[in-house]
């Protein structure tokens, strides 16, 4: 993955954009973008070629598609997020620990897709259930994920079996991250 921002734009810009149902393109986008709205988010969320600090979109039930494409990551979370309108994360990296937990939710006709991303930390996937198509391929955990895994004794939930194929790292821990590799 070569991203290679254009524009540099502040957090405060770049959440009023997406607020605006715009996409993110070719940006560099230093401080917090956050999407916590406890509610339904109705606009397509597109991250493409952009380097962020900090992006959260927890607490939030997103109607729409949400794409996070060839873009770099510092920190990012989605805890207690529904992908209703699916979710597509390519050909990404994510510095830190990565959190799904309590999530997913996708629903007919909207797949996740997870497809040559790089999680340089652990990504957590406690108590996420895929009610539609998941695609996990071609992806580096190097510090592994509890996706197969049975932290606390609660398996992620797949109503459609998963495609979960040629990724690298331990895919099973039955935690949710406390000890990495």
């Amino acid at each position: 993955m070569t991203t290679q921002p254009k524009h540099n734009i502040s957090s405060e810009r770049a959440t009023d954009l997406l607020q605006d149902g715009q996409p993110l393109l070719d940006l560099y986008i230093d401080g917090e973008i956050k999407i916590e709205t406890n509610e339904t988010w109705d606009k397509e969320i597109i991250i493409e070629n952009c380097i962020i600090e900090y992006f959260s979109g927890s607490a939030t039930q997103f109607d729409k598609p949400v794409k996070l494409i060839n873009s770099y990551f510092k920190n990012c979370q989605f805890v207690f997020t529904y992908f209703l309108g699916g979710l597509t994360i390519e050909n990404c990296t994510f510095d830190n620990y990565l959190d799904f937990q309590a999530g997913g939710h996708n629903k007919t006709g909207k797949p996740v897709v997870i497809t040559n991303n790089y999680f340089q930390d652990f990504v957590n996937f406690f108590d996420c259930w895929y009610e539609d198509e998941v695609t996990i391929s071609n992806n580096n955990f190097h510090h592994g994920t509890n996706l197969l895994g049975r932290p606390h004794n609660i398996p992620v939930t797949f109503d459609i079996n998963p495609i979960i194929e040629n990724n690298l790292g331990q895919l099973n821990f039955d935690n949710e991250g406390e000890t990495t590799i």
